[in-house]
């Protein structure tokens, strides 16, 4: 009886061990996966947005416009993953029974705040204030500002300076007023020199000799 017994117990194993296969067979489905990748909301697509199942060699990137399309199985987990977005996992059913799958993905922005850094030089604060102490500054600025503001410089460039147009206008109005009033102004004579003027010309003394 027991030699008997061994050949039905294969027998039941490899019928199993089929079964299991032909179930694992027909829920691993090949899958075309397609669609397009946006912004929150909008309709804007991602380019660059990571498509592919973890562990696995099955993966690709949406183009310039958010578009993709990528081979994976029935009951695989999808995972859309980008720069400056929060990650988003698609789920194919493991009863998927058709060979297409197509969605709008819509991944929401998650900036990321890098932490602040101070750049500092210097050990220690100690460090610090003995370079500024130490520090030499050149004196060429200076000496090269007081040549600039010497008085006898800053007149020598004044008189060789040509005027600009608004300079020469306001120059030959001046001597145009100057001249008017030259050409208007009359002798003044001291009251205390007229007896002094008539005595001189009583006794001749504008006559021409």
């Amino acid at each position: 009886m027991r030699w008997l017994l061994l050949p039905l117990l294969g027998l039941l194993l490899l019928l199993c061990t089929a079964e299991e296969a032909a179930a694992q067979g027909q829920a691993r489905r090949v899958v075309q996966l397609s669609g397009f990748v946006a912004t929150g909301d909008s309709l804007y697509g991602v380019a660059g947005v990571g498509v592919y199942v973890p562990n696995s060699t099955r993966g690709t990137q949406t183009n310039e416009y958010g578009f993709f399309s990528v081979p994976v199985l029935a009951g695989d987990s999808v995972l859309f993953s980008a720069i400056g977005y929060k990650k988003q996992y698609l789920i194919i059913p493991k009863t998927y029974s058709s060979q297409s799958y197509s969605i709008i993905m819509q991944l929401q922005e998650d900036p990321t705040e890098l932490p602040m850094v101070d750049v500092f030089p210097w050990a220690t604060e100690r460090d610090f204030r003995e370079a500024v102490a130490n520090v030499r500054l050149p004196d060429e600025g200076r000496a090269i500002a007081m040549r600039n503001l010497d008085p006898e410089r800053l007149e020598e460039l004044f008189k060789s300076t040509p005027m600009d147009g608004a300079g020469n206008f306001r120059h030959g109005m001046n001597q145009q007023q100057q001249l008017q009033q030259n050409r208007y102004m009359f002798p003044t004579i001291s009251p205390f020199a007229i007896p002094a003027l008539i005595k001189s010309i009583m006794n001749g003394d504008f006559k021409q000799k």
